[in-house]
């Protein structure tokens, strides 16, 4: 028994071998199939990453046309901008135009409006002044006339009292002029010949005949004294 139980220990020993080295190997084999999955996996991302930059620089060229020249240099023709592409805001100008130039009339309206105001006012002041003066002018002739008038009967009285005053004596003469009112002495005295206006200036007062005198002088008719 004890010899048969020895000779099963290495087959069993062999047997647990094996079987442990068939596992190891579907380990390996394990893994190694996952490490392959995970290379192509990232294999497969890069080779997108790739075509994916390829297209991109594919579309980039085709914006930019290539336009070769007799030098045999490639040169890049110019992109074509339409004028609507510009920035420049030509709505926007012309109606910044059209408000300056609607604001400009605007004003010359009401410039207009002013000056027809000032026109309309400028002739109704004529006018009223016009007829101011015509009134004035009629008015002076009223008052012309009425000196007219009065300066003849003015001169009618003052030649009355120089027929009177002549007739009289000098001294009594005399002792009348030294009372009366200077501007009516002054106009009798004007108005009465030298001759018999002198004797009556002898006997007035002195003062009196001082001022008269003055009074004659101013109008540059001073009479003959003897």
């Amino acid at each position: 028994m004890m010899k048969g139980s020895f000779k099963l220990l290495p087959l069993l020993l062999i047997v647990s071998v094996l079987s442990f080295s068939v596992r190891l190997t579907e380990v390996f084999t394990g893994i190694s199939s996952l490490s392959g999955t995970a290379f192509a996996e990232s294999k497969k991302d890069k080779s997108s990453d790739s075509m994916k930059k390829k297209q991109e620089e594919a579309e980039g060229e085709h914006d930019e046309v290539e336009v070769v020249e007799g030098d045999g240099k490639d040169t890049k023709a110019p992109k074509w901008r339409d004028a609507s592409d510009s920035d420049f805001d030509v709505g926007h100008v012309k109606l910044e135009l059209f408000e300056d130039l609607s604001k400009r009339r605007d004003d010359l309206d009401k410039y207009e409006k002013d000056l027809h105001m000032r026109e309309a006012l400028l002739k109704a002041t004529e006018q009223e002044l016009d007829r101011k003066y015509q009134e004035l002018t009629k008015l002076r002739k009223e008052i012309e006339g009425l000196l007219d008038d009065q300066s003849e009967e003015e001169g009618k009285r003052v030649a009355s009292l120089v027929k009177i005053y002549e007739g009289m004596k000098p001294k009594d003469a005399a002792r009348i002029f030294d009372t009366l009112d200077l501007d009516v002495l002054l106009a009798v005295v004007s108005r009465m010949s030298e001759r018999k206006v002198s004797p009556v200036l002898a006997a007035m007062n002195p003062e009196r005949v001082r001022t008269i005198t003055i009074m004659l002088v101013e109008q540059k008719k001073l009479p003959v004294l003897r």
